[in-house]
């Protein structure tokens, strides 16, 4: 027998607590950037072409107890953040609604940046206790206001939200709501103020650094908008407007210009048509390209220069195995996706220089996994196994360039620079009581010269262009019993030997797989501060040390034995071999 339903008027309870609930929604995941940017995306859904952010900051008290006292420690603190555009503004009776939690114009809607109706008012009750709205709507000359006040809803003297008709803005953020360059006050607009911050104070649990998060305000900024800031969209945050960060470098960068004198731009490694990943009828969009040759060098953060004035500010290092993900042309996310790419993810390694960005409409949002706060995406395994089929030939082509680019820039500097001056020198005393050689003693004066020239344009020397270092090589080659030159090519080799009047030259292959895993990284660790060195990098390359010189002598093992008697043909040398090897080592690490 069914129970009868209880009647309301016999049992009650309301839906929600509202102040508890208010409160336990402030922690729903946004840290300021995230939180700010969905005041800026209604911006942008209100058409504007002008927002300016302002912060006020200030101390804040804290009391700090020790074991012998209590005492005031006072602390910088961000206490408000204004934001303003130039949009279409709200109307007046929409107003009270845009501060109620589910509530939008659009909700589900998926042709804009917004979705479900909670973005804003959770992110900004994720900073701040209290939340102002002026707006004057397009056509209008009325500014109306309304508010939420989390400390008076508390304490049961907010139980509606209500909108009320102002004469003018706050006359400290008026300003804001004028043109940033004419002067002139806005037609239309909306003015949201954050107040009672109590989420960015300096140090404390919800972060180390004002600083720290203000520079990460305006790098997503800069990033997430870089689409909208390319065809006009103006944003400033104290007076200083933001020019957009495109972490694939195709869009126009004035911070590029202006460190390098000229517009560089990547160069496209591939792109995806229409056709080739589609999901439910919607297109993804796929962008991978390559940076600058200028910018990728050499290794490390935007190359070893990475202290040169040119780098600074574009944030190469950030993007390291990054992916950007675009949702509706605005970025929610730009992290690493585990398991999608090709290659593993290593410091300092090539991801740096390529960039990689997926495009997609809100239609998909199931696809990757997006979340209303617009800061986590993850594509689901169908999605994810096509982006990883389509990512591993570019990424795979990207890195071989990248790589070689380094073995051609990496060798002629050690050329130039000497890097085999301590070999050079242990094996020229070590020679002085070592029998000398015989190995091209018979040579002419045309072949002698025509090794030289075959050697200076393999090391990448002109001697038309740069005779002075042309004779700086054939000089070392006179004073030295045996030289060691940089080079790199597409061939098997190691190295090549070439015997000169009983000296030898000989040229490293930097393109062989043993110069670029272990013999370029173990040069480049031992350049490096010891600051700079982490335990697990040191670790890893010594594991890899040990196993390619097992391979390398493995290797020699195998060429003695394609020959049917190599005892009788390579036993000399491998006396020979052994016995300089032996004085060549303990002088070139006596003084080590």
């Amino acid at each position: 027998m069914n129970q009868a339903v209880t009647s309301p008027q016999n049992n009650t309870a309301e839906l929600i607590q509202v102040d508890k609930a208010l409160e336990s929604m402030r922690d729903s995941g946004f840290d300021l950037a995230t939180a700010g940017g969905e005041v800026i995306d209604n911006s942008i859904e209100a058409k504007a072409q002008f927002i300016r952010i302002h912060t006020v900051e200030g101390t804040v008290a804290n009391e700090v107890t020790t074991t012998a006292k209590s005492k005031t420690k006072f602390s910088k603190a961000i206490k408000a953040i204004a934001f303003a555009d130039d949009g279409i503004g709200i109307p007046y009776d929409t107003l009270p609604h845009v501060l109620t939690l589910g509530f939008s114009t659009r909700y589900n809607q998926r042709d804009g940046l917004g979705r479900f109706g909670v973005g804003m008012k959770l992110a900004a009750i994720s900073q701040a206790r209290r939340i102002d709205i002026y707006t004057q709507p397009l056509g209008s000359n009325q500014i109306s206001h309304a508010y939420l006040d989390l400390d008076l809803v508390a304490s049961g003297q907010q139980v509606y939200i209500q909108a009320d008709i102002l004469d003018a803005y706050p006359p400290e953020y008026s300003d804001l709501m004028q043109h940033p360059k004419k002067g002139t006050a806005f037609e239309s607009g909306t003015l949201v103020i954050w107040s009672k911050v109590d989420r960015l104070t300096e140090g404390g649990k919800y972060g180390s650094s004002l600083d720290e998060r203000r520079i990460g305000f305006i790098k997503f900024l800069a990033r997430a908008y870089r689409k909208f800031i390319d065809q006009g969209l103006y944003i400033e945050i104290n007076q200083s407007r933001i020019t957009l960060h495109d972490p694939l470098f195709l869009l126009e960068n004035p911070r590029v210009t202006q460190n390098f004198g000229r517009d560089l731009r990547a160069e496209i490694i591939q792109e995806t048509k229409p056709e080739e990943i589609s999901i439910d009828g919607h297109e993804v969009k796929v962008t991978v390209t390559l940076y600058p040759k200028e910018f990728r060098k050499k290794r490390g953060p935007g190359g070893r220069e990475h202290r040169d004035e040119r780098f600074e500010g574009l944030n190469i290092p950030d993007n390291q195995g990054r992916v950007s993900l675009l949702r509706n042309g605005r970025e929610i996310y730009y992290d690493i996706i585990p398991r999608l790419f090709p290659r593993r993810i290593d410091n300092n390694d090539p991801y740096r220089f390529i960039g990689v960005e997926v495009s997609f409409p809100a239609a998909l949002d199931e696809y990757l996994q997006v979340r209303h706060v617009k800061r986590g995406a993850e594509p689901v395994s169908k999605l994810r196994e096509e982006l990883r089929k389509f990512l591993e030939r570019p990424i795979n082509k990207a890195f071989k360039d990248i790589q070689a680019l380094w073995v051609n820039t990496e060798t002629q500097e050690q050329n130039v620079s000497d890097a085999h001056d301590s070999a050079h020198a242990a094996v020229k005393q070590a020679e002085q009581t070592s029998p000398q050689g015989k190995g091209g003693m018979n040579i002419n004066p045309e072949t002698a010269n025509q090794i030289v020239n075959n050697l200076l344009n393999d090391i990448g020397v002109n001697p038309d262009t740069d005779p002075e270092k042309a004779e700086e090589v054939k000089q070392k080659i006179h004073d030295l019993p045996i030289t060691i030159f940089d080079s790199g090519w597409s061939g098997k080799e190691l190295f090549e030997i070439a015997h000169l009047n009983g000296k030898a030259i000989i040229t490293y292959n930097h393109r062989h797989p043993f110069f670029r895993e272990i013999y370029d990284p173990i040069k480049e660790l031992a350049g490096q501060a010891p600051t700079e060195i982490s335990s697990e990098d040191a670790i890893r390359l010594a594991r890899k040390v040990e196993v390619a010189l097992d391979a390398l002598f493995m290797a020699y093992a195998k060429a003695e034995n394609m020959h049917s008697d190599p005892d009788s043909v390579y036993d000399d040398l491998r006396s020979y071999w052994g016995l300089h090897a032996n004085s060549y080592t303990r002088e070139a690490l006596r003084d080590k």
